[in-house]
């Protein structure tokens, strides 16, 4: 059993009914190792469990961290909230507590005195506990002394057990000016060192996941988990903890449809559990995880014809193969998920199991009336039998000729499999066609019809992988590539038009009444606020809307000032700039029509607001004329816009 030793160091501390020299002791090893969680949930475990079998007391421990601590009154605080918490929640005072000890603190370092006159019942407020210290190493830069003149006196005075727990390392580099070794041989006499019990943990987090049929499911694959947990090679028992929760979330969700088998769930809770680990140790990046699905399918393809020239990786391809080779039995290269969907989770906690499950089901044809779709069948076509693949073949030639698949993963894939199978001879995916011909009419045929899904993906330019969990094939080739562009080109017109339809429809719901609507085009990092979608709508319709009457101006002003607020020079969402001019330009003219003193106020108000938020931009980027926009004062604009 790992940290014997440290369980006998502190036995034999607690245990002895005198020291002849008052000391503390240091249970110290690096962050992440399970100091704390070994004190807690081990150690202090079994001891009362112990002392309860053989009907003895045995003094608590009493956590106290000393994250941040700036003075020993701030220890003291803490000692209180901890050991009284009742007392705190009814607001009493914290009475003799150590009180008496900062009377006390004529100089307040354990290297230079022993306190002469303490008050013994201050030191003595919690005889009741042991009192452990953690979070050594975080004190406050500057407090060091005074907090270990404060545990100097507990030892001393009180005669008090105190367990000191910190990174020894961390606390050289952090107080490298504290005099740590005058203070460790005046006040801690022993040491013990823990090692990151990874079993133990794992254990123990599998026995705290709170859903019972989740944590049935864990508790008889705990042997595979802490396996893989092992073989990880990491030691930060945070990130041990944190790679249960996630795959114990991901297992919950799809326990709740029966139809997806065991085998599934328990696949998925591993390649969770895997991956958790590594991207919170930095061993693996989102670009990394990126590069793993058919990554062997990828290098293999590229080193053909290059012989026995050694070919220079980049890092996160070298990452991917160090996850790929370290967890080869889990297959993380062909994962039961997205890869970007377990960082979702880590970075939000979120998951949502009906789209989840719905998900899994769809793309690995489990439930009744579904199958695996043809082209995940035929992308593992080398491990399938000959037969299921020119039956795949097949069906995904039947459904690229009905123009089935309207996602860009789905195209993406076709595409791939289309041209490795074209390279090796068969053009039956293609009817007999050329491949990049074929899929740019597939393509065309799915804009014609309305059919085809807007592109979500930023559409500069960037290395796509992957999709629906697999890598493409024949990704490095110039046909994919050219495929790709294509694709991409399309989606992002298709996406435009369906911005501008948004558009039109916002200003709709103003022109029926609802002006707040028009604020949906200002939303920050929205697409609408992005991009040039109010190019299409009729320069005098947006006037008349504007100009329409005082509220409806009030609103339109804002929008014409608030919109291009953020926007850079030669950012796309720019070139509405001309349209803003001529629709600015069109409500003076029809405001100039409105009586006094409203046409004044209200031509003041919009001039003041839509000068105030184009200060310090591009000429160019301007709506309103230089010479108009800049011969008033300054403050005029600063106070208008305030007035607005």
């Amino acid at each position: 059993m790992k940290n014997e030793h440290a369980t006998a160091v502190i036995d034999a501390y607690l245990e002895a009914d005198v020291h002849p020299v008052p000391h503390a002791i240091l249970v110290e090893g690096p962050w992440g190792s399970g100091k704390t969680y070994f004190l807690e949930k081990i150690y202090e475990v079994d001891r009362q469990a112990s002392a309860k079998a053989r009907r003895f007391y045995k003094a608590p421990f009493l956590f106290v961290s000393l994250f941040g601590v700036k003075t020993a009154a701030d220890v003291e605080k803490r000692m209180h909230r901890a050991a009284s918490p009742g007392e705190v929640a009814v607001g009493k005072t914290v009475g003799t507590l150590i009180s008496g000890v900062l009377e006390a603190l004529k100089i307040k370092d354990a290297t230079k005195t022993t306190f002469d006159a303490v008050e013994k019942r201050a030191a003595r407020r919690h005889v009741d506990y042991i009192l452990v210290f953690d979070d050594l190493e975080r004190v406050e830069k500057g407090a060091f002394g005074e907090i270990m003149g404060l545990v100097n006196t507990l030892i001393t005075t009180g005669e008090r057990r105190v367990i000191l727990v910190g990174d020894e390392a961390k606390l050289l580099e952090i107080h490298i000016d504290a005099n740590w070794d005058e203070q460790n041989e005046k006040i801690v006499g022993r040491r013990a060192r823990i090692e990151a019990d990874v079993e133990s943990l794992v254990r123990r987090s599998v026995e705290e996941v709170s859903d019972g049929p989740t944590k049935s499911f864990m508790k008889e694959r705990v042997d595979v988990l802490i396996d893989l947990a092992g073989r990880s090679h990491v030691e930060n028992l945070r990130n041990h903890s944190w790679a249960i929760v996630n795959g114990a979330r991901f297992v919950r969700s799809l326990l709740t449809d029966p139809e997806i088998p065991a085998d599934h769930v328990a696949r998925t809770m591993l390649v969770v559990v895997a991956t958790t680990l590594w991207y919170r140790s930095k061993k693996l990046s989102a670009e990394a995880l990126n590069k793993l699905p058919s990554l062997s399918m990828t290098l293999a393809v590229r080193s053909m014809g290059r012989h026995e020239q050694k070919e220079q990786e980049d890092p996160k391809t070298t990452a991917a193969k160090q996850f790929s080779e370290t967890f080869a039995d889990v297959a993380v290269e062909s994962p039961p998920l997205e890869y970007g969907r377990i960082i979702d989770f880590e970075a939000s906690g979120i998951l949502n199991d009906a789209e989840f499950t719905m998900w899994t089901k769809s793309q690995f044809g489990f439930g009744e009336g579904r199958s695996e779709p043809s082209w995940r069948r035929l992308w593992h076509s080398y491990e399938r039998p000959m037969a299921d693949t020119d039956m795949a073949v097949e069906e995904l030639k039947e459904e690229l000729a009905k123009r089935v698949h309207n996602k860009r993963g789905q195209i993406l894939h076709a595409a791939g499999l289309a041209i490795k199978h074209g390279r090796a001879g068969d053009t039956r995916l293609t009817n007999g066609a050329e491949t990049v011909s074929f899929f740019k009419s597939y393509v065309d045929d799915l804009v014609a019809n309305g059919s085809l899904e807007a592109n979500e993906i930023d559409t500069l330019s960037i290395e796509y992988e992957s999709a629906n969990g697999l890598g493409f094939n024949s990704k490095d080739t110039p046909e994919f590539e050219e495929i790709y562009r294509y694709l991409t080109a399309k989606q992002a017109d298709v996406g435009k038009v369906d911005l501008e339809n948004r558009a039109d429809e916002i200003v709709k719901e103003a022109e029926a009444g609802d002006l707040d609507a028009l604020h949906k085009l200002n939303m920050i990092n929205d697409d609408l606020s992005r991009n040039p979608v109010l190019l299409g709508i009729d320069v005098d319709r947006m006037a008349n809307l504007i100009a329409s009457d005082v509220p409806a101006l009030n609103v339109g002003s804002r929008l014409l000032a608030y919109r291009y607020s953020h926007g850079r020079h030669g950012e796309p969402l720019m070139t509405e700039i001309p349209w803003a001019r001529k629709v600015y330009q069109a409500v003076i003219g029809k405001v100039d029509q409105w009586h006094e003193p409203h046409r004044s106020m209200s031509k003041e108000t919009m001039l003041g607001l839509i000068r105030h938020y184009e200060r310090g931009r591009d000429p160019k980027d301007r709506i309103l004329p230089t010479q108009e926009g800049w011969e008033v004062d300054a403050g005029e604009a600063d106070g208008s816009a305030k007035t607005a």
